[in-house]
């Protein structure tokens, strides 16, 4: 379910015993070790919550010309795996805006009991217990798929891409 911001308290009063895990990400041009990350990622709760970066966060960490897929249709595409809960955009625009007092908002009105995480995250790591801080190194999950090697991909093949039906028999 996509929810806003706001209304994330409701999350933790609806599911008082279950474990409720947060994560973050971009989720652009969804791929096979985006389902393995979030896999890992619910093997640790009940409930998963993503945090969506905005658009405006996104090209501020990774350029102008991403995400690739605009915010509202990522969290479409995350609320339709059967591994996510719930979805919410980080309200932060701003790629260095760490200490941002949402954060710690976010973390009291989920109450959650754990924040996954492929590698110290400075908007958490800082604010909470570091017992309910766990890293899933990307190697474990991501193979060889990356929305960045994605991306050069298709950047390589250029005009040149045949048709998936050009390879049917």
């Amino acid at each position: 379910m996509i929810v806003h911001v706001k209304d994330i308290a409701n999350i933790r009063s609806q599911y008082k015993q279950e474990k409720i895990v947060l994560t973050s990400g971009t989720f652009d041009l969804l791929h096979v070790g985006h389902l393995r990350y979030l896999s890992a990622v619910k093997s640790f709760g009940d409930v998963v919550v993503v945090m969506l970066s905005s658009d405006e966060r996104v090209k501020a960490r990774k350029g102008s010309k991403r995400p690739i897929i605009l915010e509202n249709d990522r969290a479409q595409m995350l609320d339709a795996l059967k591994i996510v809960d719930y979805v919410f955009i980080d309200p932060i625009k701003s790629a260095s805006d760490h200490d941002n007092p949402t954060y710690a908002e976010i973390v009291t009105n989920l109450q959650l009991d754990m924040y996954a995480t492929d590698g110290p995250d400075p908007r958490f790591w800082n604010i909470m217990d570091h017992s309910k801080l766990t890293i899933i190194p990307r190697s474990e999950v991501e193979s060889h798929a990356s929305t960045s090697a994605i991306i050069s991909h298709i950047v390589r093949l250029g005009t040149d891409v045949d048709s998936p039906r050009d390879h049917q028999e």
